[in-house]
């Protein structure tokens, strides 16, 4: 069983038709008509001419990224908000609204890359990792290194002598 003629002329002119109101999916040239930045959403508008001179437009909605705010004396944070206090990322823990910094109310996120900090004391070992993360972490109180094994901190006896085996 074939396609006939006329069924193909009737098909392709019906696709052809519908095809000129969809100007972006045929490729047509687009511009930027607007940009609004609503409730965490910025709606970026294109319009274009389909194949019969008429303005068409399309919506994108793109979500807001995390924000991280330079810390401000007296701003109120909440759990989960992340700034930067004397070159170094925090994480709030304690919502506040301090006017003096408390390293209490927010988690440090360690180094720029993320993989080794020091901590005070092992009871400030984070627990936020995943099972993907490979992390090293050294305690003062202790003089111990920890390494993240993905699913729990395994302590590291290394001694004085092989750090400084480490270093000559």
């Amino acid at each position: 069983m074939g396609l006939s003629a006329v069924t193909y002329a009737l098909s392709k002119k019906y696709t052809d038709e519908t095809a000129s109101q969809f100007g972006g999916l045929k490729g047509a040239p687009a511009k930027i008509k607007s940009i609004v930045k609503e409730n965490g959403q910025n709606i970026i508008t294109f319009e274009w001419k389909n194949d019969e001179g008429e303005t068409r437009e399309s919506k994108l909605y793109v979500d807001d990224g995390t924000p991280i705010y330079t810390w401000t004396p007296g701003y109120e944070y909440k759990y989960g908000d992340l700034v930067i206090y004397t070159s170094q990322f925090y994480r709030c823990v304690v919502p506040n609204s301090d006017t003096v910094f408390d390293e209490t109310h927010w988690n440090g996120i360690g180094s720029p890359d993320g993989n080794y900090d020091i901590v005070e004391k092992t009871e400030d070992l984070p627990v936020r990792f995943t099972t993907a993360d490979r992390k090293m972490y050294y305690s003062i109180e202790e003089g111990i290194f920890y390494l993240w094994n993905g699913t729990e901190w395994e302590a590291q006896r290394i001694s004085n002598e092989d750090i400084d085996d480490l270093f000559i």
